[in-house]
This record gives C-alpha cells, sequence and structure tokens, in this order.
C-alpha cells in the first residue's frame, strides 16, 4: 500500500503474527475483529494478495450488527471495502473482480434506496 509514491513499511512482527494467526485458524477466510486486524496488517505487506479478503471482511463488518445503529461507521467500512478492492488485480478470478459490484447491489437492496433503481 502506498501513501502518496512512499511505500509504506509494515512492521515485519505485526506480519509475521498475522500470517501464524492464519495459519491457526482452519477456515478459508478470517472473519470479525480479529480478521479485521489480520487482513489490514496482511494487505499493508502485499496488497495483491490480500486485498479480497480484506474487502471480504471489511464488507461483512459493514453489515454486522454492531454498526447496524450506526451510519457513519458502515459507511466508513464500506468506503474501506471500495478502496481496497480497487487493488484487486485484473488477473484475479472473476469472482473476486466483481467481489465490488455484487456489494454495492446486496447494499442497495438492503437499504431500499428510492434512487437505486430497485423495485
Amino acid at each position: 500500500m502506498t501513501k502518496g509514491d512512499v511505500k509504506m513499511r509494515v512492521h515485519e512482527d505485526l506480519v509475521l503474527r498475522a500470517r501464524v494467526r492464519l495459519l491457526s485458524h482452519n477456515d478459508r477466510i478470517l472473519y470479525g475483529e480479529e480478521g479485521l486486524q489480520v487482513y489490514r496488517v496482511l494487505f499493508a505487506a502485499n496488497p495483491r494478495v490480500y486485498a479480497y479478503k480484506l474487502a471480504v471482511v471489511l464488507r461483512m463488518a459493514s453489515e454486522s450488527h454492531r454498526v447496524a445503529g450506526l451510519p457513519e461507521a458502515r459507511q466508513a467500512l464500506v468506503a474501506e471495502a471500495r478502496a481496497v478492492s480497487a487493488h484487486i488485480p485484473a488477473d484475479a478470478p472473476a469472482y473476486q473482480r466483481r467481489l465490488w459490484d455484487s456489494t454495492v447491489a446486496e447494499l442497495v437492496l438492503r437499504d431500499g434506496r428510492p434512487d437505486s433503481g430497485t423495485r
């Protein structure tokens, strides 16, 4: 991940701890607050590899009951998911590249915005 033109340095111990946590997890994606922490660290170290998983976890967090009454927090998570999904590489599997489109469609359906074109 870059800030301006300078590559952000990630503390190697944090990256190692995040990788160990993933190795001890017996599922495809680590969800929840712990998943957010792990994938944010790993995304900073290698955005190409971890963009999809971080975007998925951010999307799930935006749908959580913890932010149901906090529209600003939900919008911040969705905005971060949008920014992260821009780092999903063009040669990634199609389901990864379509992540943001499906996220927007589901948010529109859930929010029921009148200008969204839903019936």
